[in-house]
């Protein structure tokens, strides 16, 4: 899928088309907001009036302006939006060529969405994408706006998993971060000893919102350092509890479903983050420093049972109360 062309709080991507004829602007927003919020409101001085203003309001719905010299469009998804609690995303999509755009609006987890098409977009320029990304530049936004981006397909670059790029791994040649790994490389599975990489797969993405990574806390899980990972990555856990509840040894858990504050949190201080998916064709459990993580790659015929999420979620539940106990996770899992 393509990558993000422009970050909020970042610099756009070199050699980018001057001006977009398709592409996806997305915004993630933190729920609730008060009545008639303004989102965001670009209006630079110059001489060529240029605009960008999105508007949220949970009866009247979601509006956003955009004006450059002398066109002008207001594009408007009608309301009533639910704006309870959750995170909300905001698509805005145009495709020139085909003479269509479309505003949608959905919060996260819910499986609804409300969107609204039209004709006649204004193709944007690249340079004001930029501008409107800048953490320096003249445009408004409100506290509630957690990220946004633009992108060339018609969907978001996916959340795939993923890990840091200090994270060590195991290979034939001892522990290698990441970041450090190349195609060719041998690394040690937990099944099936060394396996060549195939491809390696730099990610940078949006550090805030549904993207936020997940930071595991040493020693929690056994690791001797934290690790950063992809909120969807899947790890192993093992222990008394997974035996306990599943009969089995060793389960798949996305590392989103640690994130109690205590063996895992969310990693929110940065605007993006750089990782890296290694993908060894099947999917195997890499090793490390401690921890067994899943290798990229569509986990058909993964090698350990994945849980539900609220499986994952009792399991986590079942940990922390046996921690709170005086049972440290470490001694729990050994």
């Amino acid at each position: 899928m393509p990558d993000w062309l422009a970050l909020s709080d970042l610099p756009p991507v070199s050699g980018t088309p001057e001006r977009l004829h398709r592409g996806l602007f997305v915004c993630e927003v933190a729920l609730p907001l008060a009545p008639h919020t303004l989102l965001l409101d670009w209006q630079p001085p110059g001489i060529s009036a240029r605009t960008l203003s999105l508007f949220l309001d949970e009866r009247m719905g979601l509006v956003l302006l955009h004006r450059q010299g002398d066109q002008v469009t207001r594009k408007h998804l009608p309301g009533p939006l639910s704006t309870d609690q959750g995170t909300a995303r905001i698509l805005y999509g145009w495709n020139a060529l085909a003479d269509r755009w479309f505003l949608s609006f959905s919060r996260l987890g819910t499986g609804l969405e409300a969107r609204a098409d039209g004709r006649r977009p204004i193709v944007p320029d690249m340079a004001d994408l930029g501008e409107i990304c800048r953490s320096d530049g003249v445009g408004l936004r409100h506290p509630a706006l957690l990220w946004f981006g633009v992108t060339q397909g018609n969907e978001p670059p996916e959340q795939a998993p993923w890990i840091g790029l200090q994270t060590p791994i195991e290979t034939a040649r001892g522990p290698v971060a990441a970041g450090n790994l190349r195609p060719g490389d041998m690394v040690l599975t937990a099944d099936n000893g060394l396996q060549p990489i195939l491809r390696v797969n730099r990610l940078r993405l949006p550090s805030r919102g549904s993207f936020a990574p997940i930071i595991l806390r040493a020693p929690f899980l056994r690791q001797g350092s934290d690790i950063l990972a992809a909120a969807g990555q899947l790890l192993v856990l093992h222990g008394p509890e997974v035996e306990y509840m599943f009969g089995a040894e060793e389960v798949l858990i996305p590392a989103e479903a640690l994130a109690d504050g205590r063996i895992a949190r969310r990693d929110t201080l940065r605007a993006a983050t750089d990782g890296v998916a290694i993908d060894l064709g099947l999917p195997e459990l890499l090793l490390a420093d401690g921890l067994k993580l899943l290798s990229h790659g569509l986990p058909n015929l993964p090698p350990r049972q994945i849980l539900h999420p609220w499986e994952a979620q009792q399991l986590v539940s079942l940990m922390g109360r046996r921690s709170r106990h005086g049972a440290s996770l470490t001694r729990a899992m050994t």
